[in-house]
């Protein structure tokens, strides 16, 4: 042990030795000082207290004070505290005790006196003693904790600092370690120079130590320590060498990319600066990451599945097409295509032969655009071809020629597949000049095609935007509509054929715009079924009815059944039966005057769930009405399976029942087979006297149409009624349909 080390020792213990000393002994010193203090100041006021309330007493009873002994006690056992240890005594002048209050104190113990004055005469003595045992104990065990903070402190400033030194020394060491295998185990290739000069004076750098990734994975060697830059790795650093010396001048980073031939894999290189004439180079194989950084480049950039362009690529591409128009006085195409049927083939065949769809229509697609045109895949069934012309109908060759190549038949899962595809048009510069316009107009463009029919081409015009306008103003308004309740309802009766009395009548909706006033329904049903709002729009229009029934029923209006229109998309996604149920239950009226009116084409979409909703509806002993019959799908069968109430014939048959032989033929066929299978027949549209003459002889059950009566509000309902049941004429004698019959 040096003499310094012996020197640090004893200074070391010496400190540790006043600071242990001061911690085991001042914080006792301080507290007990402190607690005896807070105890003679607490028994000096509570004692001054005590003897000004004796004195009052004295004061009070001059001659006898000292006899009431009692009163003495409870004023001696006054305290500001409960739980303190403390006898309080009163002496008189002959020290004789007069009263006493408290138990016995250990010792040792800490007493004061007070004297009690009577007209400033001292008349007794107070006495006021604590037992200091609590406080010393404290103390003890304050100067115990003392000691082993003390001896604590001791111990560790006695040997923290000495196993500092050893732990810098020991950390400095490590250090190095570390850095040493930091340095062998790095992945990076690090290589050290120190600048020179060669014999004909130029300047270079010679290579003077290189870690194992340098050796195993870049292949220097040892051997090449001591060599010039320029000479390594088959001339690798020879384009840069100079770079890499400007670093060591500039005293900057330098960073570049370096592919070694005779591989074909890139480093990236960057070389700094070490000082004292030294340079260091890190070299690290980027080959894979440079390929799956492409790789990343083409996800963002094109489809995963067909290898198209995407949408990002084929805006920018669409900027350039659209330059160079403008320079060359050309113009631009923008075809939107959307496959017909395609999402058909993902419910059936399933997604996989969706797949094989699209990566062959995206072949297809190829074979067909120019070189100097853009093919794009949108996302799902959407593509968009890019393309530069000068001739409008050039336009719809293009068109005609992708539609063509789309339609032929498809081999997927060992089926035949076909697919159509409608296409919408959009012109630089007719219909915008910038990218996002242009596929939006064909858009546009793309759902006026594919409403007209499949597999056809659309161009762009001001008016199609108009109207998706007006559409997309009146959906909104369609919403709001709902919410504000603007919804109405009128009522068109429908009549027996045999008493010509009102047995029914058909709740149909009606919208008061405020702006655009009354709307009839086919301007906003349609929309209505395509957006989703006739979900709610239906349970209202459910609701309302019942509830309307119920007011008539209460008000003794003549009964009647009330037909509900369902739509297709209401019976199909909506619960129907349980919102049929609540509004019933809601509303109080029986099941049985309530009809509900469903079209042939929602019935047939799937068989079997419509014979299991249809008898969960018959179980709340509703009537079910087919409505339009004749104009969907008419089929025995599920005349058959189907539990229905009514067939109601279409308007369309009635209008030339007494012209057409085929009308005729048909209506006298619709009536035939309902009889035969105990159905009650309606017949609506009815506008003529002859319409009725011939369905009443056909045997047709009820009567709808204008010729009875158009939709009626519910005010002017409400009368017909009153005045049909006042009339009080029995079946068969209607005075109208009296004359009707004759």
């Amino acid at each position: 042990m040096t003499q310094e080390s012996q020197n640090i020792r004893r200074r070391t213990t010496f400190i540790a030795l006043i600071v242990s000393t001061m911690l085991t002994v001042v914080p006792p010193a301080i507290y007990f000082v402190m607690s005896f203090s807070h105890m003679r100041g607490v028994v000096e006021a509570e004692g001054e207290i005590n003897a000004r309330l004796v004195g009052t007493l004295v004061v009070a009873n001059p001659q006898m004070w000292e006899f009431e002994e009692l009163r003495l006690k409870e004023l001696l056992g006054r305290r500001s505290k409960s739980g303190v240890k403390e006898i309080r005594r009163i002496y008189n002048l002959k020290r004789e005790v007069i009263a006493e209050s408290g138990e016995p104190l250990p010792r040792p113990v800490f007493a004061l006196s007070f004297p009690v004055h009577d007209a400033g005469h001292e008349v007794a003595l107070l006495e006021v003693s604590r037992s200091l045992q609590p406080v010393l104990i404290k103390t003890l065990l304050a100067l115990i904790g003392g000691a082993l903070v003390g001896a604590y402190a001791f111990f560790r400033l006695r040997t923290v600092p000495l196993r500092a030194l050893d732990e810098a020394y020991r950390v400095l060491k490590q250090s190095e370690e570390k850095y040493r295998s930091v340095y062998e185990s790095l992945n990076e290739g690090l290589a050290l120079y120190r600048a020179s000069r060669r014999e004909d004076g130029s300047a270079d750098l010679v290579l003077t130590d290189v870690n194992p990734a340098a050796i195993n994975v870049f292949g220097f060697s040892r051997d090449d320590i001591g060599g010039w830059i320029t000479e390594l790795l088959d001339g690798l650093f020879a384009e840069c060498a100079e770079q890499v010396f400007g670093a060591l001048q500039a005293r900057g980073e330098v960073s570049l990319d370096l592919e070694q031939n005779s591989t074909g894999r890139i480093f990236s290189l960057t070389a700094f600066p070490m000082g004292y004439g030294m340079v260091a180079t890190l070299l690290e194989d980027v080959t894979e990451k440079k390929r799956t950084a492409e790789q990343l480049e083409r996800l963002a950039y094109y489809d995963s599945l067909t290898g198209l362009l995407n949408r990002r690529m084929l805006l920018d591409r669409m900027e350039q097409a659209i330059g160079t128009a403008q320079r060359e006085g050309v113009k631009v195409a923008t075809l939107f295509m959307d496959l017909n049927g395609f999402k058909v083939i993902n419910d059936t065949l399933g997604h996989k032969a969706g797949d094989q769809i699209l990566v062959e229509v995206a072949k297809r697609l190829q074979k067909m655009v120019r070189k100097r045109d853009t093919l794009a895949r949108l996302g799902g069934d959407e593509f968009v071809v890019a393309a530069t012309f000068e001739k409008d109908e050039n336009a719809s060759a293009i068109a005609k020629n992708l539609i063509n190549a789309i339609t032929p038949v498809y081999q997927v899962c060992d089926r035949e597949v076909y697919v159509g595809v409608s296409v919408g048009i959009s012109i630089f510069p007719d219909d915008g000049d910038v990218p996002e316009t242009l596929l939006k107009n064909a858009d546009i463009a793309m759902y006026n095609a594919k409403s007209q029919g499949q597999g056809g081409f659309c161009f762009y015009s001001a008016q199609l935007n108009e109207r998706l306008h007006e559409r997309m103003q009146l959906e909104f308004k369609l919403r709001g509509a709902v919410e504000r309740e603007e919804f109405f309802l009128e009522y068109q009766p429908i009549l027996d054929s045999k008493t010509g009395r009102i047995t029914a009548v058909e709740a149909l909706l009606r919208w008061n715009d405020p702006e655009k006033g009354r709307v009839m329904p086919d301007s906003f049903i349609p929309l209505a079924e395509d957006t989703g709002v006739i979900l709610p729009l239906g349970e209202w229009v459910l609701r309302t009815a019942c509830a309307k029934l119920r007011q008539w029923q209460d008000a003794g209006v003549m009964p009647v059944r009330m037909a509900v229109n369902i739509s297709g998309r209401q019976f199909t996604q909506g619960d129907l039966s349980k919102t049929v149920e609540d509004a019933l239950l809601q509303s109080g009226v029986h099941p049985s005057w309530l009809e509900l009116e469903l079209t042939e084409t929602c019935l047939i979409k799937n068989v079997e769930e419509t014979v299991r909703k249809l008898c969960r509806l018959k179980g709340l002993c509703v009537s079910i009405s087919i409505d339009d019959f004749g104009t969907g799908y008419s089929s025995l069968q599920y005349l058959k399976n189907f539990p229905i109430d009514h067939l109601k014939i279409d308007r369309g048959f009635i209008n030339n029942v007494c012209e057409l032989p085929d009308d005729r033929a048909i209506v006298d066929a619709i009536i035939g087979i309902a009889k035969a299978m105990d159905l009650h027949v309606i017949a609506e549209g009815v506008e003529t006297r002859q319409q009725a003459e011939h369905l009443m002889r056909r045997g047709c059950d009820e009567f709808q149409g204008y010729y009875f009566y158009r939709p009626l509000p519910e005010e002017k309902l409400l009368e017909v009624l009153a005045s049909k049941a006042a009339a009080g004429l029995p079946p068969g004698e209607d005075a109208d349909w009296l004359e009707l019959q004759a």
